[in-house]
């Protein structure tokens, strides 16, 4: 009986204890969700019209945010919640998905986050604030749903000033109060542990507080994701210091960001590169990176880790001088030439991205990167890929071993940078001229080409030299302001992306880009000339110093090929093995091509041209590597078989032809 009595009371004082610690941490909760309603408030955001503010919940668009859009053109949304901490600073607001973890972006800007911060003022009228981008003070806009200017999606509002209209107030917002009872307790957990790190004004030392904090990994990356707007450079190129020079921080980093895209594709891979340099033979772009394509020519991050890759790859020392990044598909007869050009102008090394190729020109890749003369980088792409866009970004934001070149050019196999021999010998004397100024980027002018050559031999054809079967510029008069397009050859390390004219860095940081003459590249002045505001575009077409020779139209039978290949950069997928019929003769390309064949201006100055001799001895040497040569042969006759099959088709069906097709097979056969 003693012995049951002590077990039971026993009993007695454990229930006791463990109905105390539930009372105590019930108690706990009512004190801190008590402490959170004087921290925080929370407001639906509506627009001029009374529509909710709102983010995609699905599609393409997901993340972005817009105006309620349930039943408008099939879109699915959800109400996002607007935030104020009120033990921070009073003029934040924050918005948050009402129902989701949804990372929310504007639709104009690539940054994104899952909490995502604005700066807040009062605005015009009673009742209403105003949002604005922490990074660069634009308005938020929210044009009602039918407005010619957005289908519903919300902008950064940089083209229309602040109340643009008092008619329109598409920049005001009216919030509209919620009840704490009303918003999901799990987004109430976590804005708690949220605000208890926030600041806006972020130290080195706030971040490593969060690093080695016992809050989950998943929420570390939400707040350092969202302090990513108020940082400055000074602040980035510390993060970006400690991941370099130590290991501790390194650790914790990556460990935090150990799933993120930047962090396990780029970052990550090119600190174990620098380690030891090794340049790569082959390397595959497949579809994960895709998603690239979608920061091709944005100025801004998209996040706080794609932030600390691009500054880390800034501190990495260049050992070499120059290279060259390429795509080519279904170009294989034209590749030995274009690299002898290049090698005999001094570049060092080619970074060639291609995908679907079907001519043979895979097994050449694969020769040419054993013997080290290239790095092969085989991009598959997915459905919606754009191969320009991915390539560029992929090479400037994430290929490790582009930053061991000082300079990057950036051309496709029928472009030819051709040097004023009479003031340069080579690639190096043209560099030593443009670095007397400071400069990171500099553009040639474009010089489009056209072929004396009609004949009909197409095996004749297709094993000359380019620069044999194209000898004249176009004449200015058919060619117009075209040659007043630029490509680029920038300092890779501080570039972000690259467009195929233009290279893209940070507007975080500062570059110099000039023109081949020495003058600051001010594109902005364009519109002046009747031509678009694009940095593609110089103010002036220079000759005399180096441009690109711009072989985009060759010899009549090369251009029946460039047709069965389709746009390399749009239409990859479709003409891939594509049988020969009425489709691939587009007239419209058509059109253009005769317009501008044989319309000749001035003769390609001599002075201007890497000898003959010269290329085909380069040609020799490549053609002597293991497999080189058989590749390349077979190149030939495939071309050669698909050139005759066009030719037969278009003579089997002259009455079908469109009349620019028919003229331009006139012109072949000498009619």
């Amino acid at each position: 009986m003693k012995i049951n009595c002590f077990n039971n009371k026993k009993s007695l004082y454990i229930f006791c204890n463990v109905l105390l610690l539930l009372l105590l941490l019930l108690l706990l909760l009512l004190l801190l969700f008590r402490r959170m309603r004087f921290r925080m408030q929370f407001f639906y955001l509506k627009n001029s019209e009374g529509q909710y503010l709102s983010v995609m919940s699905s599609g393409e668009h997901r993340g972005e945010l817009c105006i309620s859009l349930d039943g408008v053109r099939g879109q699915e949304s959800c109400r996002v919640i607007g935030i104020v901490l009120r033990n921070k600073n009073s003029k934040l607001l924050f918005l948050h998905a009402e129902s989701d973890n949804i990372t929310l972006k504007l639709r104009d800007r690539p940054f994104a986050s899952v909490i995502l911060p604005f700066g807040m003022e009062s605005g015009k009228r009673l009742h209403t604030i105003s949002l604005y981008d922490l990074q660069d003070h634009s308005w938020v806009c929210a044009p009602p749903v039918g407005q010619q200017t957005g289908d519903g999606r919300v902008s950064d509002g940089s083209n229309l000033c602040k109340f643009v209209d008092a008619a329109c107030d598409w920049e005001a917002f009216h919030l509209e109060d919620i009840s704490d009872n009303n918003v999901f307790l799990f987004i109430k957990k976590f804005l708690v542990t949220f605000s208890n790190f926030y600041t806006d004004k972020p130290t080195f030392e706030i971040v490593q507080k969060i690093l080695v904090s016992n809050i989950n990994n998943n929420l570390k990356q939400v707040v350092l994701n969202a302090l990513y707007p108020s940082m400055g450079v000074k602040l980035l190129d510390r993060i970006s210091h400690e991941l370099k020079s130590s290991n501790n921080f390194q650790r914790l980093f990556t460990e935090v960001f150990k799933d993120d895209f930047w962090v396990k594709n780029a970052l990550s891979p090119l600190m174990a590169w620098e380690k030891e340099r090794q340049n790569r033979s082959f390397l595959l772009c497949d579809q994960q990176y895709d998603m690239l394509q979608q920061y091709y020519k944005e100025h801004d991050f998209a996040s706080i880790t794609h932030a600390i890759n691009c500054v880390y790859r800034r501190s990495v020392e260049p050992t070499k001088k120059i290279c060259i990044v390429t795509t080519i598909r279904n170009e294989g007869i034209y590749l030995l030439e274009w690299i002898a050009w290049y090698k005999k102008l001094g570049v060092e090394h080619f970074f060639i991205f291609s995908n679907n190729n079907d001519d043979g020109s895979d097994d050449l890749l694969k020769a040419l990167a054993n013997a080290g003369i290239i790095t092969w980088i085989s991009n598959e792409m997915g459905a919606n890929a754009k191969p320009q866009a991915k390539i560029c970004n992929y090479a400037f934001s994430t290929l490790p071993e582009i930053l061991d070149y000082e300079w990057s050019l950036v051309v496709d196999v029928d472009e030819f940078l051709s040097i004023n021999t009479t003031l340069f010998t080579d690639i190096y004397g043209l560099l030593g001229w443009i670095e007397r100024k400071e400069v990171d980027a500099v553009g040639f002018n474009w010089q489009y080409t056209t072929s004396n050559q009609t004949s009909s031999d197409v095996a004749q054809c297709i094993k000359s030299l380019v620069l044999e079967r194209v000898q004249y510029f176009i004449k200015d008069s058919v060619i117009g302001l075209v040659n007043n397009i630029i490509k680029s050859m920038c300092k890779p390390r501080y570039m972000i992306s690259c467009s195929a004219h233009y290279p893209v860095w940070s507007e975080k940081y500062h570059a110099t880009y000039r023109l081949i003459q020495g003058d600051i590249h001010r594109y902005s002045h364009n519109n002046s000339h009747y031509y678009s505001d694009n940095p593609m575009w110089a103010d002036h077409n220079h000759r005399g110093i180096a441009n690109i020779v711009h072989c985009r139209f060759k010899t009549p039978l090369e251009f029946l090929l460039k047709l069965y290949r389709g746009d390399v950069l749009t239409d990859f997928h479709e003409h891939s093995n594509k049988s020969v019929s009425l489709e691939i003769l587009d007239e419209g390309q058509i059109y253009h091509f005769n317009q501008q064949h044989m319309q000749f201006g001035d003769e390609i100055p001599s002075h201007y041209l890497v000898s003959k001799a010269n290329v085909l001895s380069i040609i020799d040497q490549m053609r002597a590597l293991p497999g080189v040569d058989d590749a390349y042969n077979n190149i030939l006759a495939i071309t050669e078989f698909r050139i005759k099959e066009i030719l037969h088709f278009m003579r089997e069906n002259k009455e079908r032809l469109g009349s620019n097709s028919l003229k331009l097979l006139h012109s072949i056969d000498g009619e």
